[in-house]
């Protein structure tokens, strides 16, 4: 058991020393730089070219990571490092964080950190970036060496060749719902379109309706009395030619809105004056009442249904001359 303990401590250190290792190129390259700035010397002749490093040999997809820049340069001038509008390719920038410049004997160090982000699945990634150096009259990019990170696979999901993708045909039931918005909205078209008609032609429209009932009255009327006239005529029978007459008095009776149903022969021609008709309802009350034929019948119950088409006539000219409201 003390053997295998100390295989796996000595295996741990191991690992711990080769990933040390991993990095010693980026040590390396600060390393000098801070040597460059602290080692004694007679000045900064001229400006040391700007220093560029990821802060790790290896990167995800999707899973941030830093990129370090540094530039030591002559105190006297004016230097930007890039932004956000910058293009990062292969890289997306997620923030930038500025350090305040240090400036000793061997002069001015800016640095500053990206915080960047890579959903590329190159092998390989590579990025180097520029100082602009403020001039008279533009500014000059001065280029860091390229670094590299190293892709690691393990979160990269695989596709199968044979993978296929299948419709999901099942359907599923839905409730019905009510619309409620709809049925008031409609009701409420419905109404404001009916209304705006009648406003316009209601009353030429109430007008044409009292016109098709009374028509429609007079054709009734004067069917079923020619009929029963037809009867008492060709029969020679009482009873139908007095189911006439009150066929006669209840068609008047809607046309003037009085009881001519109940009505005497004396009480009509009062209401009605007319020799004809008098004269007509004088021979049809004989004959009736005193159950007496008459050649005469025909022409009284003829003088009767003109008497009730003239009130008609009288009564649809009434109405087509009333004026519009």
């Amino acid at each position: 058991m003390a053997a295998i303990s100390a295989f796996i401590h000595g295996f741990s250190r191991l690992s711990r020393i080769a990933k040390f290792c991993s990095n010693l190129p980026r040590l390396f390259a600060f390393g000098m730089l801070v040597l460059g700035i602290c080692m004694p010397g007679k000045g900064l002749g001229q400006d040391i070219k700007p220093v560029g490093v990821f802060l790790t040999d290896s990167v995800e997809v999707g899973k941030p990571l830093y990129f370090s820049l540094s530039y030591l340069h002559k105190p006297g001038k004016e230097i930007f490092f890039p932004d956000s509008s910058f293009d990062f390719s292969p890289f997306e920038i997620i923030s930038q964080k500025n350090f305040v410049s240090r400036t000793d004997e061997k002069g001015s160090l800016d640095s500053a950190v990206y915080h960047l982000v890579s959903f590329d699945v190159s092998p390989v990634q590579s990025l180097k970036m520029p100082v602009y150096v403020f001039g008279k009259k533009d500014c000059t990019a001065v280029f860091t060496a390229p670094d590299s990170v190293f892709l690691v696979k393990s979160n990269i999901l695989g596709v199968g060749k044979e993978s296929i993708l299948q419709a999901e045909t099942g359907l599923l039931p839905l409730s019905t719902e009510f619309n409620f918005s709809v049925m008031i909205g409609t009701i409420a078209l419905i109404i404001g379109g009916v209304g705006s008609i009648y406003w316009v032609f209601g009353q030429d429209i109430y007008k044409q309706w009292q016109l098709i009932k009374l028509q429609r009255r007079h054709l009734e009327y004067i069917r079923s009395f020619n009929r029963l006239m037809r009867n008492a005529r060709d029969r020679n029978n009482i009873k139908d030619a007095e189911k006439a007459i009150i066929v006669w008095k209840n068609y008047l009776e809607r046309l003037e809105k009085k009881p001519f149903a109940t009505y005497t022969t004396r009480e009509i021609v009062d209401n009605m004056p007319d020799a004809a008709l008098a004269e007509a309802l004088k021979n049809m009350d004989g004959i009736i009442y005193g159950q007496v034929k008459s050649n005469k019948m025909d022409v009284s119950l003829e003088v009767l249904k003109t008497g009730a088409t003239k009130i008609y006539r009288s009564k649809r000219k009434y109405i087509l001359d009333s004026p519009i409201n």
